[in-house]
């Protein structure tokens, strides 16, 4: 880490307990946000700055939590419940009239914190019984979305590559309005098509499907590389993007893994600008790759080439997903990444 001042603030940061999360929030709170407010970064980059120094000890997602926990209650020292279970409140409950009911009802019932993590758990699965009657899926407003088991009803089981239809019909819940032009250049086994057509809620969009392989009548066949994509300029309303296997290789050399990388994805970045509407949205699923070299961190070679064409970062969310790899404990390997990122950029105004 070469700035001085940010070394100083993670090494005064990760001296800190790790069990006394208020501390943490309110360091968080006081010294490092102001920071990175000076220095134009954003809490992600801040938080994945700080996670690269030597030996620190806290992960980006619980530097987060601790942040709200401080966040919402600095008078911590005033309350009536243990620690515990302000910080439970904090990260599970996005409300903050929620967050009072929750706490008067366990100072009145004098909960225990399992009963408290008990009633948040119940209440979010009936929240999410009636989002998924009125939309027809679940439906996610946090940035992390995980899903037990994808959807049968959106993509075929069993196809390589295929991810849950719940993360397409959030993103496209999300980042299109009604009447959106959609469109899928790595449509694969036309899992995005699953969505729209299947699900009343999305009625008022349309969409185009293209692969290098079609799997059936509804995806055109397409090889972005070689003719780019057939729809006319400033076209389409949001382009989405789940990047084939083929865009990674192992990461043995990283230099050439980058290079790979961001040959093949400067071609779907520039067909992808110049179909969009001015205003016009783009998803990209992409994850980094660790090997014996390092870390090829693809998701930051993404925004890195949108936002040279002064694109906006709208939307970040993280799809933790299972490898499926088999370990040989007591065995030193490089960490596997299991968390993927849905990075959504938007496209500028004409000047």
């Amino acid at each position: 880490m070469k700035n001085e001042a940010l070394q100083k603030l993670a090494e005064k940061l990760n001296s800190l307990s790790v069990d006394n999360f208020w501390d943490v929030g309110k360091f968080i709170v006081d010294k490092i946000l102001p920071y990175a407010k000076s220095n134009k970064l954003s809490e992600e980059e801040l938080y994945k700055l700080l996670s690269s120094y030597p030996g620190f000890k806290f992960q980006p997602v619980l530097l987060k939590q601790c942040q709200m926990y401080f966040s919402y209650y600095p008078d911590m020292k005033k309350r009536k419940l243990p620690e515990s279970f302000y910080f439970e409140l904090a990260t599970k409950v996005t409300d903050e009239q929620r967050r009072k009911e929750y706490e008067r009802s366990a100072i009145q019932s004098k909960w225990t914190i399992a009963e408290l993590r008990k009633k948040i758990r119940e209440d979010m699965l009936t929240e999410r019984e009636a989002e998924r009657n009125k939309f027809g899926f679940d439906l996610r407003n946090t940035n992390i979305w995980t899903f037990e088991a994808p959807d049968p009803r959106f993509g075929k089981i069993g196809s390589k590559g295929r991810i849950p239809g719940q993360v397409v019909a959030n993103a496209i819940y999300h980042y299109t309005d009604p009447g959106a032009l959609i469109v899928d250049p790595f449509a694969g086994d036309g899992t995005l098509g699953d969505v729209v057509g299947k699900l009343p809620y999305f009625d008022d969009r349309k969409y185009k499907l293209y692969a290098q392989h079609s799997a059936d009548e509804r995806i055109r066949q397409n090889n972005i590389f070689l003719t780019g994509l057939p729809e006319e300029t400033g076209s389409v309303d949001y382009v989405f993007l789940n990047l084939p296997d083929d865009f990674y290789t192992t990461p043995d050399d990283l230099t050439v893994s980058l290079s790979n990388f961001m040959m093949k994805f400067k071609t779907v970045f520039r067909e992808t600008n110049r179909v969009l509407k001015v205003g016009g949205k783009a998803s990209v699923i992409v994850a980094p790759q660790a090997g014996e070299a390092g870390v090829a961190d693809y998701p930051y070679q993404v925004g890195h080439i949108f936002g040279e064409a002064n694109f906006a970062t709208v939307g970040k969310v993280y799809l933790p997903e299972r490898s499926g790899k088999k370990f040989t404990y007591f065995e030193k390997k490089p960490l596997v990444s299991e968390m993927a990122e849905l990075i959504t950029f938007q496209k500028p105004q004409v000047e």
